[in-house]
């Protein structure tokens, strides 16, 4: 049981006794939002607290087979009073059972989202269940319930949304849709999602992620999609011209656009740039796969947008021909970037290409813009003898915590293998040696050092002389992170990728 609250006399508690139950709430949903355990732990502090943090933990909560299980009520009565009483954000795993789930969710009175996630079984999915079937329509209209589906699979025949999908308690409701990357790929297949999406005139996020080159939704007279917000295409082929655009696609409301692995010059071309004035998240990275001849004129078209068109950017991440990108359009957005990500197509793949580098007076005078930049990521292709510069600039953001560079390996093909070095990995100490000592009195969190284009799951560089020296252990990409845990030292560990466990020791520096 709670205890009573600790003395007034206590300044502390004094000054959280001024403040009022609302803003009490306001910093308990912030303090929810960066770690939930932790309000579930301030309710044992007080009973007021306890009044105050109750429903602020349970707002929002996932549903297990803990939960849903008939002796609940027994075993958990409390947690499943308050789940009733304050909770209207649900999480749900397709893979809980349906019965269940519809029996506790009739009991929440305020539910009002239903997040929806589909979980892959390899031993046989029953028919796919949907939200719309463990609700029933008074309660929806009541609640005014919106539905959010996540990871949804779709793709070959066998992946064709069934008909439950477009039952008019689903697509009424549904406002986020995010399916998963398809597998086999969609290819042609895409007239059911279309069918979806056009059917549900409340959609506001829309998540498209497909493989390869992807394919893309193909309109008849006046079909229109709805004016989403938050829009991702993944390997989404685009095709279509601009009146197209004009006849078939809103993007009137858009405040975030993310474009992976598409033609995103055509995309460019096609649009009105005015149509994304409002945008605050901006993610872009063309695919080798479509013509590359058009990258340059990606580039130019995108600094069109960031510079002339958008009005303040928050998140910025994007992969294009660095040299053909005016910094100031970056700068533009110093009052309201937070997130930074500015990376050259060319990168580290290839050990014998050279990636275009910002140059140290370049990024410093960027640094200078941007003092609310607390992420960022560049490309580094520098030798050791000028990379103090390139240091020295990075530790001039003002807010930068997080930090991420990309880099070459010193390995070469023909190097004889020596067990008894690791450049790279002595390189990466350099470094993290170099940005601590620049930052001593402003900490860093995290400071991750990709080698030579390192993927969690990538294919490993081609050739005799790489392959005899994976045979060895040793390999030209790697990943370094260096984080500060709780007692403020740094430990620095290497990412294993799926096809090689091999991973080094965490180190304190």
């Amino acid at each position: 049981m709670a205890a009573s609250c600790p003395s007034q006399h206590n300044p502390s508690t004094q000054m959280l006794a001024r403040l009022s139950p609302e803003i009490l709430s306001l910093i308990l949903d912030q303090l929810r939002a960066l770690d939930q355990p932790s309000v579930f732990v301030l309710r044992l502090v007080c009973r007021a607290f306890d009044a105050l943090a109750t429903p602020v933990a349970y707002r929002a909560i996932k549903l297990n087979r803990s939960v849903l299980d008939p002796r609940a009520d027994r075993l958990f009565p409390r947690l499943l009073n308050n789940v009733f009483r304050f909770t209207s954000d649900v999480t749900i795993r397709s893979d809980l059972n349906s019965s269940d789930v519809k029996r506790v969710l009739a009991k929440i009175k305020r539910l009002s989202l239903i997040r929806w996630r589909f979980v892959p079984r390899g031993n046989g999915v029953p028919r796919l269940w949907l939200p719309s079937d463990v609700l029933d329509r008074d309660q929806m209209l009541q609640n005014g319930t919106r539905i959010a589906i996540e990871n949804l699979p779709l793709g070959g025949v066998q992946h064709d949304l069934d008909e439950s999908c477009f039952h008019p308690l689903l697509t009424r409701h549904l406002v986020s849709l995010k399916l998963s990357s398809s597998n086999p790929p969609l290819t042609t297949r895409s007239d059911s999602l279309r069918r979806l999406i056009l059917q549900s005139p409340r959609l506001r996020t829309m998540h498209y992620r497909d493989l390869g080159m992807g394919t893309s939704f193909h309109f008849a007279g006046a079909e229109r999609l709805p004016p989403v917000v938050d829009l991702a295409l993944q390997s989404y082929n685009w095709d279509h011209t601009p009146d197209e655009v004009g006849r078939h696609w809103d993007f009137s409301q858009i405040q975030s656009l993310e474009l992976a692995n598409m033609p995103v010059s055509s995309f460019l071309q096609s649009v009105s740039l005015g149509d994304f004035a409002r945008l605050h998240t901006l993610k872009v990275e063309d695919y080798g796969g479509h013509l590359q001849d058009t990258r340059s004129m990606a580039t130019l078209r995108l600094c069109d947008l960031v510079r002339d068109h958008i009005l303040a950017l928050e998140v910025l991440e994007m992969t294009c021909h660095t040299k053909l990108f005016a910094l100031e359009a970056i700068g533009r957005h110093g009052d309201s970037l937070r997130v930074l990500r500015f990376r050259d197509h060319v990168g580290f793949e290839d050990d014998d290409k050279r990636c275009p580098t910002l140059g140290p007076a370049d990024l410093a005078r960027l640094a200078a813009r941007l003092r609310h930049v607390h992420s960022l990521e560049l490309d580094m292709d520098a030798a050791p003898c000028e990379a103090g510069g390139f240091v020295d600039a990075l530790c001039s953001f003002e807010s930068l915590h997080s930090l991420t560079l990309h880099v070459q390996t010193r390995i070469r093909p023909s190097d004889p293998v020596d067990p008894g070095t690791d450049r790279d990995y002595e390189a990466a100490l350099d470094v993290f040696g170099r940005l601590i000592r620049r930052r001593a009195q402003k900490p860093w969190r995290r400071i991750t050092i990709n080698v030579g284009g390192w993927r969690r799951a990538m294919v490993r560089r081609m050739g005799y002389g790489w392959k005899r020296h994976n045979a060895q252990g040793v390999f030209a990409e790697r990943c370094f992170r260096l984080e500060r845990n709780e007692r403020g030292r740094y430990g620095v560990h290497e990412e294993a990728a799926y096809e090689s466990p091999r991973c080094r020791s965490p180190v304190e520096l």
